[in-house]
């Protein structure tokens, strides 16, 4: 049967760069990160991601895909880089076969080595690896690129023993793992919204509508010349917002009309419009709308 086809900017067989957590323990409710485990993969889609299908590791909307590890390298965590699994020319620790965290000593004694397991959420490089730099940067390529992933299976169909020792160095292990278009991934400390936005190909009041926990108020910092306009972009609210939690912004003390001056411009002086202007003041609903 053939594949199902989808509306995803990935061809239907690609080569992809994904990037792993490796947790401490994978069931946690706030697992540690030991490693960043960065896997190259030949895949191929398989089908997209219905209401039907959704459940635990894929959502609505998501692409699966299936292929080998051609091969992989372990980052430490945290990372000073946050685009250093982008690098070209990372230290590849073998091919076909996940590579391995090595934790540090402890007491002059070093601890088993491990390995990322499935499941295991990170993000996933779309685009053409030949146009990855060093050192390693984003790209700059449509937003439709990057997206976030989780690692679904790994090591399947063939197993730890048997057929699988034999075959699985030469093909690579196999995987399956869900491209999420719609999910955001931060990778590093200083993202803000609209980074976030731009990177996934969304809008702040997108991002804060999906993400119940954004809706909260912040602290924003001003800098001489901002105005309501500039912060409302920039944090990803409108001036109405604005005013209704600072109630300061309302300018209560008035303002002095001068010679020259006119609705239209009073509203531009006070980030505001003209409709609000004579919604406060009823008295300038008899002036022109000028």
């Amino acid at each position: 049967m053939a594949p199902t086809p989808t509306s995803s900017p990935l061809q239907f067989v690609a080569n992809v760069r994904l990037l792993l957590r490796q947790v401490d323990h994978t069931g946690a409710r706030e697992p540690l990160t030991l490693a960043r485990h960065v896997f190259e993969c030949f895949i191929q889609q398989t089908k997209l991601i219905s209401s039907r299908d959704n459940g635990p590791g894929v959502d609505t909307g998501d692409i699966l895909c299936e292929g080998y590890l051609c091969r992989a390298a372990v980052l430490p965590h945290p990372a000073v880089d946050a685009w250093d699994w982008l690098d070209a020319d990372l230290d590849w620790q073998g091919a076909a076969v996940r590579g391995e965290y090595q934790p540090p000593a402890t007491g002059g004694v070093l601890p088993p080595s491990s390995t990322v397991q499935a499941p295991a959420d990170g993000a996933c490089w779309l685009g053409d690896l030949s146009l990855l730099q060093t050192p390693g940067v984003l790209p700059h390529a449509p937003r439709a690129l990057f997206a976030a992933a989780s690692l679904l299976m790994i090591g399947a169909a063939y197993g730890p023993g048997g057929i699988g020792a034999l075959v699985q160095p030469e093909l690579g292990e196999k995987l399956t793992f869900a491209i999420k278009p719609h999910r955001v991934y931060v990778l590093e400390a200083g993202d803000t919204l609209n980074s976030i936005a731009y990177r996934f190909g969304t809008t702040v009041p997108t991002l804060r509508r999906v993400n119940q926990d954004l809706q909260e108020l912040q602290t924003i910092e001003t800098a001489p010349g901002d105005t309501l306009t500039l912060l409302a972009g920039t944090y990803g609210t409108t001036v109405e917002t604005l005013r209704k939690h600072n109630p300061e912004l309302l300018r209560a003390d008035g303002h002095t009309v001068v010679e020259g001056d006119t609705i239209a411009t009073i509203a531009e002086l006070y980030d505001t419009t003209n409709r609000t202007i004579r919604k406060y003041n009823p008295p300038l609903a008899e002036y022109p709308k000028r």
